[in-house]
């Protein structure tokens, strides 16, 4: 609750702004009061959105040139997620690796991981208010000897709850013609290492 806190208290502050500036534009109606309470309301939504949102450094330059050279390292597959997209675009986006959350994500950015051989879940899931109008999502899948994995995470918008869904990308050439032209967020790579993966079904 402690985070939806400041959001509150700043729409509050827009709305008795806004009041106090309509009443002086229209003395003699009562609407520029809800206008205002309404503009407040819409700050504090969009504030609560964005309350789970961290302060994510970049990926360095070396981490950036590797995850775009498409190669993974002897013994181990590179997963690179990343986001595109306007729905809920800034708001931070939690990324997991088999229970052990490793990176946030905004749209567009992307990131990189090397894991580990074997079976995985990647779950995605996102914090403050965002992740209440939005379901948590989470996708399987086997990561071969030196593979490349390039997963698109688009937000959907729906009738009564959002909805995460990650998309595997197979043309790993045009995939990098997306990825060359965004940030990259820094990832936690020792979340990842030394995992006791599950054997695959």
């Amino acid at each position: 609750m402690n985070k939806y806190i400041a959001p509150l208290l700043i729409g509050f502050g827009v709305a008795l702004a806004f009041g106090v500036v309509f009443s002086f534009l229209i003395p003699e109606s009562g609407a520029p009061y809800l206008y205002a309470a309404g503009i407040g309301v819409f700050v504090a939504y969009i504030l609560s959105n964005l309350a789970g949102n961290k302060k994510v450094p970049a990926g360095s330059d070396a981490d950036r040139q590797q995850a775009l050279a498409m190669r993974a390292p002897p013994g181990k597959a590179l997963l690179i997620p990343y986001r595109q997209g306007f729905v809920a675009k800034m708001a931070g986006l939690n990324l997991a690796l088999d229970g052990n959350e490793f990176a946030q994500l905004t749209a567009p950015k992307f990131t990189a991981i090397t894991i580990s051989p074997g079976r995985h879940t990647l779950a995605g899931a996102f914090g403050g208010f965002a992740g209440a109008q939005s379901k948590a999502a989470s996708y399987e899948f086997d990561a071969p000897d030196g593979a490349v994995l390039v997963l698109r995470i688009d937000s959907r918008m729906g009738l009564l709850q959002g909805a995460v869904v990650f998309t595997p990308e197979t043309d790993l050439a045009a995939a990098k013609a997306k990825l060359s032209g965004m940030p990259m967020a820094a990832a936690d790579q020792g979340a990842v290492s030394g995992f006791k993966l599950r054997s695959a079904p």
